[in-house]
């Protein structure tokens, strides 16, 4: 039955994390993790086959809608990607000494562990296992941040599980006032299942849910970075291995942009949709506010790309405001376009690194005369992110200010449009300058293939989901705005 497959998802990830601890050979542990994401990804695309052809699957506390495969599929594609980037990263890794050689299979067992916990994350249609399975990404997570062991690793990741332990209470909070509301409806049983509280949510109390709501946006913000909870995202982000990196960014939090998604439904339907778009469309803004300036002022290639993620969350949370068929439509897919570009801007970022031994962007210089097929990646991610057409990024922002436009939020435009061109020009002046120019202290030699194959992955989904959006990629965003809309 297909419903099984919602319970073996969650296990794939967790036996190979299991499996890579019975050995120590750098190849076996590669072969394992690039299987391992390959088996995950073919059951996804199975049950998402299962999902367009019949709808929604239950079982237990998990289930999987449209929604949920939004993002789903996007975990799954991001993993393989890294799984296969790994490989020649690794070996690159393990002759500087970046990386243990004795404690590659621990490194291996927590990146699966913590894949493991972002699909039961992704699945879950209980209130509360979705509180825990993101508890347990900040547990995975967190030690993958500090896996180098240094100072200002170990410095990132207590940072990080202080500040989202913190707001991830918040979400508690806020889960437990929706699951009151739920329970004077409907009684104990079913109050914590999202599918069940749909069903009778314009009957709940609006008062209990409006800060119930305020508590989750707060709570579950803070994991997907929104400003000003996004304190721990820059440093988690530069101080991580580069594939750990591409999943923080281009995975987690989206998953906590999936939670906040949740809950925004359930609040619009017992409040009005009014309340949780101006919410949504405060924290938006901010968002985007707050980055603009860090964007043009890092130094820090990964650092940049952090508060990059800040922005574009915002982005997203903008869309999710403006509400509608258009908006909601576009913030899924800046979701889907954000985490494939941020996943090959960390990549193409990792060859820079490796090149030249520093995160330092005014050492990286004339990265196209050293590496010029990771250079021509890491500029082609710069585009996407800065919204250059035709790449996907501009199709989704164009979208996300279709929908501002149409429901004449002028000065949000004005604000976002503004901040948009200034990050435009800052982002194009970093990749210009780390691209184009004389080489400093990085000689010419092979690049390895594997991360070249991942990069070109992601490059080529990055194109074609600017020029075209597939139908079935668009039939199943169309889906998921009907089930945020109504």
């Amino acid at each position: 039955m297909a419903e099984t497959l919602l319970w073996v998802l969650p296990l794939v990830p967790t036996v190979t994390a299991l499996l890579t601890l019975t050995t120590r050979r750098r190849r076996v542990l590669s072969a394992l993790d690039v299987g391992g994401s390959a088996v995950l990804a073919a059951l996804t695309f199975a049950l998402a086959r299962e999902v367009s052809a019949g709808g929604p699957l239950s079982l237990g506390v998990l289930r999987v809608d449209d929604l949920a495969l939004v993002f789903l599929l996007l975990l799954v594609v991001l993993t393989l990607a890294v799984s296969i980037y790994t490989v020649g990263w690794l070996k690159q890794a393990v002759a500087v000494g970046n990386m243990k050689a004795k404690s590659l299979r621990s490194y291996f067992a927590l990146v699966h562990a913590f894949v493991a916990t972002m699909v039961v994350t992704i699945l879950a249609d209980n209130l509360g296992v979705l509180w825990i399975a993101m508890e347990g990404t900040t547990i995975t997570s967190a030690v993958l941040i500090g896996y180098h062991g240094h100072r200002h690793g170990l410095e990132a990741a207590w940072k990080y599980i202080i500040v989202t332990t913190i707001g991830i209470s918040f979400g508690l909070f806020g889960t437990v006032l929706i699951y009151a509301a739920a329970a004077d409806v409907m009684g104990g049983a079913g109050a914590m299942s999202w599918s069940a509280i749909m069903q009778v949510a314009p009957t709940l109390d609006p008062g209990i849910v409006r800060i119930g709501f305020i508590f989750v946006l707060i709570g579950y913000g803070t994991k997907a970075g929104l400003a000003p909870m996004h304190l721990w995202l820059p440093d988690a982000h530069s101080q991580a291995p580069t594939p750990v990196s591409a999943l923080l960014s281009g995975v987690l939090i989206k998953c906590a942009l999936l939670a906040i998604i949740r809950f925004q439904t359930i609040a619009a339907a017992a409040c009005g949709p009014a309340f949780p778009e101006k919410v949504l469309l405060v924290f938006g803004l901010i968002s985007v506010v707050v980055a603009t300036p860090f964007i043009l002022a890092q130094r820090d290639i990964k650092r940049l790309l952090g508060y990059h993620s800040v922005e574009h969350v915002g982005i997203v949370a903008l869309g999710l405001s403006f509400g509608g068929a258009v908006g909601t439509y576009g913030a899924l897919l800046h979701v889907v376009n954000h985490g494939i570009t941020k996943a090959l801007a960390f990549f193409a970022a990792g060859t820079a690194i490796a090149r030249y031994g520093s995160r330092d962007m005014r050492a990286i210089r004339g990265l196209f005369a050293v590496a010029p097929i990771g250079a021509t990646l890491l500029m082609l991610a710069a585009l996407s992110l800065a919204g250059v057409p035709p790449f996907s990024i501009f199709v989704s922002e164009l979208m996300v200010l279709r929908a501002g436009i149409g429901h004449g939020h002028w000065m949000a435009i004005a604000i976002f449009l503004a901040m948009v061109v200034v990050i435009f020009a800052g982002l194009l002046h970093h990749a210009g300058a780390m691209v184009f120019g004389e080489p400093r202290g990085a000689g010419r030699r092979a690049e390895a293939w594997s991360p070249l194959l991942a990069m070109m992955l992601l490059a080529a989904i990055m194109v074609l989901l600017g020029l075209t959006i597939p139908g079935s990629v668009d039939g199943v965003l169309r889906r998921a705005t009907e089930i945020v809309v109504g």
